[in-house]
């Protein structure tokens, strides 16, 4: 937020706001899983779901990408809305950041055939990518802003304007593509899941107010 010096009205003080949108394509993705094992005993149920992270990781290991572990837990199965307790589920969450969007589609398959369920994939827009699009449009928005004022000044005959107040404010809305349906599609054809990344739209609006000088207009 900016203020200019603020003082006893010398003019008319007009209010106005300029809002500009770009489109950005996403250049990251969060893939959320699942590592899910049922079985009556839960010693081998923990085995096997440590044997198929430690395939994970391994994988993983080669790809440009953060992974880490969100939950783990093991429980009585429930089946038809009651638990079983002669059987047990185990179940682990994570999550894998990438940025290397063109390799998605194979590392993403190969861990599927693992045994791993995709729960969601999420793109969207970098912290710096983003950062850098709110410095363009913001220099955009106060040139609108500007171009906004000589033309609400020239309305009124005035021959100068100054800012009294300005101020910015933005948001981001990201996208969210792809159901888990399409990964299991792509395992039934044995070939890697297509996806498209798709855009993030971000708004920046400039508001603000401005001063011109007082003018006289005769009455007719």
């Amino acid at each position: 937020m900016a203020h200019c010096e603020e003082s006893r009205p010398s003019g008319t003080r007009i209010q106005l706001s300029v809002t500009v949108e770009q489109s950005i394509s996403n250049d990251e993705v969060i893939a959320h899983y699942r590592i899910e094992e049922i079985g009556t005993s839960a010693k081998k149920l923990r085995l096997k779901v440590n044997q198929i992270t430690a395939r994970l990781e391994k994988r993983l290991k080669s790809e440009q990408v953060k992974h880490k572990t969100t939950g783990r837990s093991l429980r009585p199965h429930r089946e038809k809305g009651v638990f079983n307790y002669k059987k047990w589920s185990l179940n682990q969450s994570g999550q894998i950041l990438s940025s290397d969007l063109d390799n998605l589609a194979n590392w993403l398959a190969d861990i599927e055939a693992m045994g791993v369920k995709l729960n969601q994939l999420s793109f969207r827009v970098s912290s710096e990518k983003m950062r850098q699009a709110h410095n363009e449009l913001r220099l955009e928005a106060l040139r609108k802003f500007r171009d906004q004022a000589e033309v609400l000044s020239r309305g009124i005959t005035a021959s100068s304007f100054r800012i009294i107040r300005i101020q910015t404010s933005g948001n981001s809305r990201r996208h969210f593509a792809r159901q888990p349906m399409m990964a299991e599609m792509a395992m039934a054809k044995n070939t890697a899941p297509v996806m498209a990344s798709g855009e993030s739209k971000t708004t920046l609006t400039v508001s603000g107010e401005i001063e011109v000088q007082f003018t006289d207009f005769p009455v007719k």
